[in-house]
């Protein structure tokens, strides 16, 4: 008669595994010698900085422009280039799954929960640091062609805004990496990303779901929460910069944690 061990105690006999700094450098070699790493960064400054650029050359500037309507202007961009690192972040933990180097990834790393911290903690990082150059950019190329600018760059609103681009979409790939642990699947995890970011806020700006967008995780809608850390001032009709960074970081805190509970249930 065979006896079968059940996966969480095989876990729990076997070694613990590389600490957690190991875990960050090997996840980090991992996604920074993955050409779609590369291919993604780049569309999303493509992306960002080409759009910026056209709303500088075709927008007619006649007097002082207020410098809050073109921190507004430079992260315009950011709703299409969101997508590229919605796909970054999906792809991280879902080609583990399609290519089969999920089991080697547990295998070597019994403890499973650090292992898809340190890997969205790196993506997080790697986004954040991008994100905010890219924000920088941007309102660098709105600044730049302005005949005069009525404000000023050091006013705190403005200096959140700007860095706020960072933080909005660090924390967006945080939110997909987990939506694609859970679903364990590339494909699924962006079609659910794309869906909860462009069809559903779209559904929500009709009158009749009107307050929906409060409590999406970002999105153009007027009101959406995640946004609104990108702004200088609240939204019209939504939430202040940080209670909407709020909500978007409750939604990527709940998706992690799903995902770490299934991971840890759920064989390879």
């Amino acid at each position: 008669m065979s006896l079968t061990i059940p996966a969480t105690e095989h876990r729990s006999a076997s070694s613990p595994g590389p600490v957690f700094p190991q875990l960050i450098r090997s996840e980090w070699a991992k996604l920074r010698t993955v050409r779609s790493t590369v291919c993604c960064l780049l569309a999303t400054a493509a992306v960002a900085v080409g759009i910026s650029v056209i709303m500088a050359t075709v927008i007619d500037k006649e007097g002082p422009q207020p410098i809050a309507q073109m921190v507004i202007n430079s992260h315009i961009g950011f709703g299409v280039g969101q997508l590229a690192v919605v796909v970054l972040a999906v792809t991280t933990i879902g080609s583990e799954y399609s290519t089969g180097t999920i089991r080697t990834s547990l295998t070597a790393v019994p403890r499973r929960g650090p292992w898809l911290m340190a890997k969205a903690l790196v993506t997080a990082a790697l986004v954040l640091v991008t994100g905010v150059l890219l924000s920088i950019v941007c309102f660098a190329v709105e600044y730049s062609s302005a005949p005069a600018v009525a404000g000023s760059v050091t006013d705190p609103s403005v200096v959140r805004a700007v860095l706020g681009g960072g933080l909005y979409l660090s924390a967006l790939a945080v939110l997909a990496l987990a939506v694609g642990a859970v679903l364990r699947s590339t494909v699924g995890g962006i079609v659910v990303m794309f869906t909860l970011l462009f069809v559903v806020p779209t559904l929500a700006a009709t009158p009749v779901l009107s307050g929906l967008g409060h409590f999406l995780p970002g999105s153009l809608v007027p009101g959406s929460a995640g946004w609104a850390i990108m702004q200088p001032g609240p939204m019209l009709g939504g939430l202040g910069p940080w209670a909407g960074f709020g909500v978007l970081y409750a939604w990527a805190a709940a998706a992690m944690a799903g995902a770490l509970y299934l991971l840890d249930k759920r064989d390879a």
